[in-house]
């Protein structure tokens, strides 16, 4: 007759192997933050320091009572099949161990809650040397001499997650410079993940007392952003509300300089066009399509913001790092649709990049023409300084003078500059003073042989791409005109 036998795992060996589950150092202190955040804190300092090598990740939320926080120290404190509390970001209750072992080798968590101070501290060389499943419960003499416990006791409730031995930034001769190096990281990724807690002043994030600014990578503040109309999808399994919000975010010159700075910032860390996917208000994934469509390069401008509930994360098969997901196949069709119609306002928007053509009588520098779905780039043979220059000349240097303007048509490098806007590479303007456009329309004017046709000339200028916007100085030469 058959029976049970528990195996115990191998405390030692299954530790250790967990270890590399692919947590970075942000990452892992990102996940240290989402508890922090499910116990209402408001306040998050975290405290480094490189020669007495520790991270300390202090929080203002409600703390643990002695048997909570041991629960808590527990690997798999809570089923994935419990339901949460709508705001909780915990998913396997695996982060706060794993999370931590996978940049130290001892973590000590002590927390206040209604006047008791509890804390304990898993140190993997214990359990290495004992092969069991040790916590070591802390006394109150040891609790009181843990690092930046007077930081806690300030705290009327509050949890304190202090990392010591960092044996793997230790392997380098350069610790110093690695340790600042992923601290570093860190803040960015903070910065970017938490946008929308920190955005909306729910949350203050400190680096050794600094606080750190957000990242909204929609550039909501930015006049140019569109938003674009919301969209609610349901799960209806679970009767889960998916909202989706699209956004066209501004071509890149039109951005402020601290927006460019972000974006150069973020360069290897993508901020591009895609899907941001938060699971109650905090980013997991982001800067990607997912396969569900395959935009060209004019798609780089949409942004679409997708908010899931954590009551279907293993539909989303959502990781243990909260980092990695897949769109459930019962949503895709309907996000693709949602998605083509954004990008198809992307491309409207990159083609003209703001400008109005057609509109106020500009004469613009290059005309475009768009037939049989193909796009042609011609020179404005209507330009002023194109009709005086071909009045100027004899019938053989008009011959030459058309064949350059036809050359440059032919062979404007437009795959180059489109790639280098898709790669969001600045693209700097070439811009004359006004002292050079004035002697330049000078020279326009004075080869005008009436007063008539200047004043005439003088107001077509107004209308000119090149020279609308210098408003005051083409006012300045009327004047003068009008003597």
């Amino acid at each position: 007759m058959s029976s049970f036998y528990e195996l115990v795992p191998d405390a030692s060996n299954l530790i250790e192997s967990q270890r590399s589950i692919g947590y970075t150092f942000e990452t892992a202190i990102a996940d240290v933050i989402d508890n922090s955040i499910s116990a209402d804190a408001t306040r998050v300092d975290i405290n480094f320091d490189s020669r007495q090598k520790y991270v300390s990740i202090l929080d203002n939320g409600y703390g643990m009572s002695k048997n909570e926080l041991l629960q808590a120290m527990k690997y798999g404190s809570k089923s994935i099949f419990d339901s949460r509390d709508q705001e909780d970001l915990g998913r396997f209750g695996l982060g706060l161990k794993m999370a931590s072992f996978s940049q130290c080798r001892k973590l000590t968590v002590i927390s206040i809650k209604e006047a008791e101070f509890s804390g304990a501290t898993w140190d993997l060389d214990v359990v290495k040397n004992q092969n069991a499943w040790l916590v070591q419960v802390l006394d109150d003499v040891e609790i009181k001499s843990t690092i930046n416990f007077s930081e806690l006791a300030k705290l009327n409730s509050g949890t304190i997650v202090i990392w010591e031995k960092f044996d793997k930034l230790e392997q380098s001769a350069d610790f110093n410079s690695n340790f600042n190096e992923a601290l570093e990281k860190a803040e960015n990724h903070l910065s970017l993940v938490f946008h929308r807690f920190l955005q909306e002043d729910q949350l203050h994030i400190f680096f050794n007392q600094r606080e750190i600014d957000f990242v909204d990578p929609f550039f909501v503040s930015n006049k140019a952003t569109q938003p674009k109309s919301s969209d609610v999808l349901f799960e209806t399994t679970r009767n889960a509300r998916i909202d989706v919000k699209p956004y066209i975010v501004p071509y890149q010159k039109r951005l402020s300089q601290k927006e460019r700075h972000i974006l150069k910032k973020y360069e290897h860390n993508t901020l591009g066009s895609g899907l941001y996917i938060y699971r109650n208000r905090r980013l997991i994934a982001w800067g990607k399509w997912f396969r569900l469509v395959r935009p060209n390069e004019l798609a780089n401008l949409a942004k679409i913001q997708i908010d899931i509930p954590n009551t279907i994360d293993d539909l989303w098969e959502i990781d243990v790092k909260k980092a990695q997901l897949n769109i459930p196949t019962s949503l895709k069709a309907q996000l693709r649709n949602i998605i083509t119609k954004s990008i198809g306002e992307s491309e409207r928007v990159y083609k003209y990049r703001g400008t109005k053509r057609n509109k106020d009588n500009l004469q613009y520098v290059f005309d475009r023409v768009e037939k049989d779905n193909k796009v042609s780039y011609y020179l404005n043979m209507d330009n002023p300084l194109i009709k005086q220059l071909q009045d100027n000349l004899s019938d053989s240097d008009i011959i030459l003078f058309r064949a350059l303007l036809r050359q440059i048509e032919e062979h404007l490098p437009l795959d180059s500059i489109q790639y280098d806007m898709a790669s969001n590479k600045e693209i700097e303007e070439h811009e004359n003073s006004d002292d050079e456009i004035y002697e330049e329309i000078m020279l326009l004017l004075n080869n005008q042989i009436t007063e008539k046709g200047k004043k005439v000339l003088l107001n077509s200028l107004k209308y000119s791409e090149v020279y609308s916007k210098k408003t005051a100085l083409l006012a300045r030469i009327e004047r003068e005109l009008n003597g």
